[in-house]
């Protein structure tokens, strides 16, 4: 347990990587395909480069053990094995994902709305983005409907269902974003970190007793 903390901190890569090893020994270019195969890529933003590194890092500190392979008619190959070890780090991230609080990226980019000062190219960026986003409820959409029933879950693939339901939530938000900056009176309360939450809130002193102190 004490080695595992030494360790730099483990990321979503390292969880993927070590699931796929503990489903199937693999190489390099084998895991490399399942993120294709499986979409990885288009919400777990893995690189070729990220594999490779994180394989490295994984080995030298024993999560996995690597051993050539030859196959016929294709070189030499390193295949991959989760350890002991690798299966307690497995299980330690798996269920730090799942009950962990994961900071979304885009709370802080809605935080900082205030440091933007192209209003005109962030809304037409915001606009494409709801584009994506229903294109990707409409992708997700036909795999749940096609996907066999019945599934572990009623209401279809669990996965996708959840998916689905998480950008529907991100379309709404991103909706209400995006009227906040067209309404030039709630922009113009834009100015400090975190006020769309607020707007022009005086929320970083409170008064005690007729004295100022910080929140």
């Amino acid at each position: 347990m004490n080695n595992y903390w030494k360790m730099s901190a483990m990321n979503r890569y390292d969880l993927v990587l070590l699931g796929f090893i503990l489903e199937e020994n693999s190489s390099g270019y084998d895991i490399i395909s399942k993120i294709k195969e499986r979409e990885l890529e288009r919400w777990a933003m893995i690189s070729t480069s990220t594999v490779y590194n994180r394989l490295n890092y994984l080995e030298k500190h024993k999560c996995i053990e690597g051993k050539t392979v030859q196959k016929a008619k294709y070189p030499p190959a390193t295949v991959y094995s989760i350890t002991a070890k690798g299966k307690d780090v497995l299980n330690r991230e798996v269920m730090k994902h799942l009950i962990g609080f994961n900071d979304d990226p885009r709370t802080l980019g809605y935080a900082f709305l205030f440091g933007l000062e192209d209003k005109r190219n962030l809304m037409r960026l915001l606009e494409e983005h709801e584009v994506k986003l229903r294109g990707e409820i409409a992708r997700l959409d036909k795999m749940i409907e096609d996907e066999p029933r019945p599934t572990l879950y009623p209401e279809g693939p669990f996965l996708n269902c959840m998916s689905r339901d998480h950008i529907l939530v991100e379309l709404k938000y991103l909706r209400a974003a995006m009227l906040i900056l067209q309404d030039p009176e709630k922009s113009a309360m834009l100015n400090g970190y975190f006020f769309i939450n607020f707007g022009n809130r005086e929320w970083q002193k409170k008064t005690i007793i007729g004295t100022e102190h910080p929140v």
